[in-house]
This record gives C-alpha cells, structure tokens and sequence, in this order.
C-alpha cells in the first residue's frame, strides 16, 4: 500500500513542477528581457526542456517504484528525455544521447526484436540510396539543393565547393553503405562487411558532433542557411543512419 503511496507522492511531484515551474517561473522570465550571451530561442527552449526533463526523471522513479524493471524505466525515461529535447530544440545534441542510452539498454536485456532492428538497418539503406541518387545527380552536373547542402561561413558564403568527383564518390560510398546495411538483415555478415559499418559508425558519430565550427551539433554559429538546415534536418539524417549502422552491427 505504501509503495503505491509512494508512486502518486512521486507522480504528484512531477506533474507540479512541470504545471508550476511554467506558471510561476519560466513564463515569466521569458516575458521579461535578459541575455546570456547565447541566441534567445535557445536559451528559453533549453531552460524549458531541463525543467522539464526533471518531472520526466521523477516519472520513471515512480515507474521504478511501482514495479517497472529498472532498465524500462530508466530507457523510458531516455526516450521521453529524447524527444522533449528533439521537440524544444533539434540542433541540441542531449536527444541522440538520450536515445543512444534507451537502445543500448533495451537490447542489452533483449527487448527489441530482430525484426525492429531491420527496420532501422533497412530503412537507413533507402536513406543511403536516396542520398546516392542525390550526390550523383550533383555530381553529374545538377544544381537543385547543392547550395543548401555545403556549409557556409558567417557572410553566408560557402566554406568550399565540391567538384563533380567529390559528389560521385559520396555517391558511390553512400551506395556501397546501403549494401552494407542491407547485408545482416538477408545473410551472415563477415568481418568485411561488420569492419567498415563500424567505420561508418564512427564517421556519423563525429559528423554528428560536429567540428565545432560550422557543422554537427557542436557548431558555433547557428544563423546561416545551411547552419538552420543542419540542426532541422542534416544532423539528425546522420544521427538516424548512426542508429541504421549500430541496428546492422546488432544484427551482425
């Protein structure tokens, strides 16, 4: 009886201090003017989603305290974690963290099946191959998105222009990862194949950081076209084909 007490004190809590920490604190403080040194936007929407993900937390010890296994609530907690954070603020890079320790939990005690692990490989191959198609369409001389597609520096002109042989061999080795990632869903995956998904693990991994400059999640100025497009769209792509290779090596 007094667990179940437990559970709805905890639950209470959550639901207060998200309900309560909007009315009386974070409401208010962005009507008023204040600066931090960083953008506005992002300075709001992080205070709101580390509000928040602090109910979540108090969430999943009430799962936990209910009777919940505690690799489910903890990995429930990372996806909740996850997507708030990919709601509030994409080009944050807590969501694939949060993510990342929810799939390694879940498989580690056998929670997702072969057939979800697929999907993911399976579908980061239809995004190779679509990106094949993109880059030698570039490559062969088409202009449509390339613009948009090259970083940028802060006057808005491109970092480097990419040659019609550097689109076709991203081409080529965006098809050759499509391979690789179709290969454990349909046949055993030899050390020639589960080597250089590792490699392309890695790569999507650092991509996704970023260099602190002017890509990935790590990149100083956000105010460009293509800095905008890659927190909306580009880095989380190479976050989902980091899962596809992570769900290929599982598999593998």
């Amino acid at each position: 009886m007094l667990t179940y007490v437990a559970v709805g004190i905890l639950s209470l809590i959550a639901v207060l201090h998200s309900a309560l920490g909007e009315a009386a604190l974070l409401r208010p403080l962005f009507s008023k003017p204040w600066d931090v040194g960083i953008p506005r936007f992002a300075a709001e929407r992080i205070f709101r989603f580390a509000w928040h993900l602090t109910s979540i937390a108090w969430v999943g010890l009430a799962m936990a305290v209910g009777g919940v296994p505690l690799v489910h609530a903890v990995a429930s907690v990372c996806v909740l974690s996850g997507v708030v954070v990919f709601a509030a603020l994409r080009g944050h890079l807590a969501w694939p963290l949060f993510l990342a320790a929810a799939a390694c939990l879940w498989i580690s005690v056998g929670a997702v099946s072969t057939t979800i692990l697929q999907g993911v490989s399976l579908c980061g191959a239809v995004l190779a191959v679509v990106l094949a198609g993109l880059h030698a369409y570039w490559g062969a001389g088409g202009r449509w998105g390339m613009d948009a597609a090259v970083p940028q520096r802060a006057d808005g002109t491109p970092a480097f222009k990419p040659g019609p042989l550097v689109c076709l061999a991203v081409s080529a080795a965006c098809a050759v990862l499509a391979a690789l990632l179709i290969w454990p869903s349909v046949a055993f995956a030899p050390l020639m194949v589960r080597v250089p998904l590792w490699i392309a693990l890695a790569v999507f991994v650092l991509r996704a950081v970023g260099d602190g400059k002017q890509v990935g999640f790590s990149k100083a100025d956000h105010s460009t076209d293509f800095a905008q497009a890659d927190d909306a769209l580009y880095s989380p792509l190479v976050v989902g084909l980091a899962f596809a290779c992570g769900a290929a090596l599982v598999l593998a």
